[in-house]
């Protein structure tokens, strides 16, 4: 469920999944879909701390950075295949912190990473969350080029449903 719901950007429902989920890492630890649970968790409490204030900003940021380390720690044992997820999780930080060029370099990152390997789907995504972060910035024209660039790219994923919903979102 937590996939589909990052993946249609139901920041809402996804971090009520995942405070009631609690620590799925105890019943899959080391485990690919726990790795992929432990990148969409903490993008759930990153996009859940940019939507927040006060005493609930602090709390989901002190969430995401605790799992943030969990994929820094595998990454250092080894694991290139979170490299991709570490870039796009660092460019969310950087849009919570407000730091645009950081933003756009991690956005960046995460994008050619993603290609370089082979994650469509996330590639997708990375291109999605890019356009999001322009289009709030008033940057229309690379709100749009990411945005065309995550429909192509969940168009060869075979994502159809998802391209449709961009195609109506337009």
């Amino acid at each position: 469920k937590l996939e589909v719901f990052v993946c249609y950007q139901e920041w809402k429902e996804a971090i009520d999944l995942v405070q009631t989920a609690g620590n799925v890492r105890l019943y899959h630890s080391s485990t690919p879909t726990s790795v992929r649970y432990t990148f969409l968790e903490a993008l759930t409490y990153l996009k859940a701390a940019q939507s927040a204030s006060g005493w609930k900003k602090r709390q989901m940021k002190k969430c995401a950075h605790k799992t943030i380390q969990l994929l820094r720690g595998w990454a250092k044992n080894g694991n290139v295949n979170v490299v991709h997820y570490l870039y796009i999780l660092e460019a969310e930080l950087a849009v919570l912190h407000g730091k645009s060029k950081k933003a756009k370099q991690k956005f960046n990152a995460a994008i050619a990473t993603s290609s370089r390997n082979g994650f469509l789907h996330d590639r997708a995504l990375a291109h999605e969350l890019a356009s999001a972060y322009f289009k709030a910035q008033a940057d229309e024209y690379w709100g749009d080029y990411h945005i065309e660039c995550s429909r192509t790219s969940y168009q060869e994923w075979g994502c159809s449903e998802k391209v449709e919903q961009l195609n109506v979102n337009k």
